[in-house]
């Protein structure tokens, strides 16, 4: 089916706003969009208009359209509702997660270990611009793929309309130094275990260990924009 140019328009700026060539607090101009887009300002306003539904653009009277700051209030109520999705999803994928499915995720994992031996062999320890999207691209795959082996098309759609996932990544995006050496390790170590649990049927396992690796998150995520501010 072909896209609407509204739809065109989302998914130019969605992807602009996913690599980061839109930081927050930048104003988005409708004419300067639908000149690199090829389109006319109304499907974009459409698609700004989405976007600010989705929370990831601020509406100012007067000003116009802007990205959304990360605020730690609205994130850290987005990482309770994540628990709450993802722990279950973990859980109903032990029951019926496939082969397939295994073997895909074990594939993610093997890449975001690529990527945290990567960001070990840097002096400063930390991931740059590349690595960190690249992380995050792989992250948001694994969590999507558990969703889908959970089977529970409710799950899944409350996680989409609240873009439970991909708020929580987009807003690390701008900030490679979020992503250390210690937490690329970790993180792996947490997968591999939530896996193990995942082959071995193991749905008590597999929820606890996804409570566990999101608050981990959480925290690290959290304190580090803390410190952001006082510096």
């Amino acid at each position: 089916m072909e896209q609407t140019l509204a739809e065109k328009s989302y998914d130019y700026i969605r992807q602009k706003l996913s690599v980061g060539d839109l930081p927050p607090g930048k104003r988005l101009v409708n004419r300067t969009l639908a000149g690199e887009i090829g389109v006319s300002v109304i499907p974009v306003r459409e698609a700004i208009h989405r976007l600010a539904s989705e929370g990831l653009v601020d509406h100012v009277p007067g000003s116009g359209a802007f990205v959304r700051k990360t605020d730690p209030h609205d994130l850290n109520n987005l990482y309770v509702l994540r628990d709450a999705l993802e722990s279950c999803a973990a859980g109903e994928a032990a029951r019926y997660i496939t082969e397939h499915q295994l073997d895909e995720l074990e594939s993610i994992l093997a890449e975001a270990r690529n990527i945290a031996e990567q960001i070990g062999e840097r002096p400063k320890q930390h991931a740059t611009k590349r690595q960190i999207n690249a992380w995050l691209d792989a992250e948001q795959r694994f969590h999507e793929l558990l969703f889908e082996a959970a089977r529970n098309p409710l799950l899944a759609k409350v996680a989409h309309e609240h873009r439970a996932i991909g708020q929580i990544f987009d807003a690390q995006r701008d900030d490679p130094q979020l992503l250390t050496s210690d937490v690329a390790t970790q993180t792996c170590s947490g997968k591999s275990d939530l896996i193990e649990a995942l082959r071995r049927r193991d749905h008590q396992s597999a929820r606890e260990l996804m409570s566990t690796q999101i608050q981990r998150g959480r925290r690290q995520v959290l304190r580090h924009l803390r410190n952001s501010v006082k510096h």
